[in-house]
């Protein structure tokens, strides 16, 4: 897993805003937003455990790879997603 990944995953785990050059994650009343180039790429919702993912259109290898870390994550701790 790459750096971002890893970055995004642990602002996750941790519930704690985090942000890269391209990438941010932030997180208010238990729900964590992740965008990539303005794109919100994922919406994780930590009390119903539940998470919305969207490209934006934008099928290239590191936004696809983000929204996989974010689904990696909720997988492992039993998040529903669309």
């Amino acid at each position: 897993m790459r750096q971002y990944q890893e970055e995004i995953i642990s602002a996750l785990y941790n519930k704690k805003d985090w942000k890269g050059q391209n990438t941010s994650v932030t997180t208010k009343n238990g729900v964590t937003e992740v965008v990539f180039y303005r794109t919100k790429i994922a919406v994780v919702n930590h009390g119903t455990k539940t998470a919305k993912f969207d490209n934006g259109g934008f099928t290239n290898a590191a936004t696809t790879a983000r929204i996989n870390a974010v689904k990696e994550y909720c997988k492992s701790y039993g998040y529903t997603y669309e």
